[in-house]
């Protein structure tokens, strides 16, 4: 698991968070890799987890949220659900059919590309972001210009983990939330 660091704002959540595990040097040298699939292994946690997001969304009158590949997937339709609103899928290029709009981003570990169909987010819509973890910020705000691209505004940006280095001024439009600091 993640060792000595808690959460300092919501004891709470440490047992959300002492189900976290850490892979360092993974996908790839450098990289420190958190888990956040023990998290689904407890109905507990990840009812926890939901529940949290949907009480930091609800008052912000979002119509969507949108997961960002592929771990953002796993909470973001759940929410969704929670919150009575609509999930759509941010994915790497060339698996959504159709028209999308295309963001080039950096990540830990070199270039890739997100796409947003054009047709699922309507024009004015509020939208939430959701992924797993907030590193350097490079997917999180490709997915902001695609979703200004799609005529709607980005409410918040929300993460499960921020890492402690990570440092979301001038990178991130709109607000961040996120459940732990590591």
């Amino acid at each position: 698991m993640l060792g000595s660091a808690r959460h300092e704002q919501d004891p709470s959540l440490l047992p959300v968070y002492d189900l976290l595990g850490e892979f360092p040097e993974f996908p790839q040298p450098g990289v420190r890799f958190v888990d956040i699939f023990p998290i689904f292994r407890s109905v507990d946690a990840t009812t926890t987890v939901i529940d949290r997001f949907a009480e930091y969304l609800k008052d912000k009158s979002v119509d969507v949220i949108v997961g960002l590949e592929a771990r953002g997937f796993l909470f973001a339709p759940l929410v969704a659900v929670r919150l009575g609103i609509s999930f759509v899928p941010i994915r790497k290029e060339g698996k959504l059919p159709g028209a999308c709009y295309k963001a080039i981003y950096e990540k830990e570990y070199g270039p890739d590309t997100f796409e947003l169909q054009k047709d699922s987010i309507q024009v004015g819509a509020r939208v939430a972001i959701m992924d797993d973890v907030f590193s350097t910020g490079g997917t999180a705000a490709a997915a902001e210009r695609l979703i200004r691209m799609a005529g709607a505004t980005v409410v918040a940006d929300v993460f499960i983990i921020q890492g402690k280095n990570s440092n979301d001024a001038g990178v991130l439009q709109a607000p961040t939330y996120s459940l732990f600091s590591v």
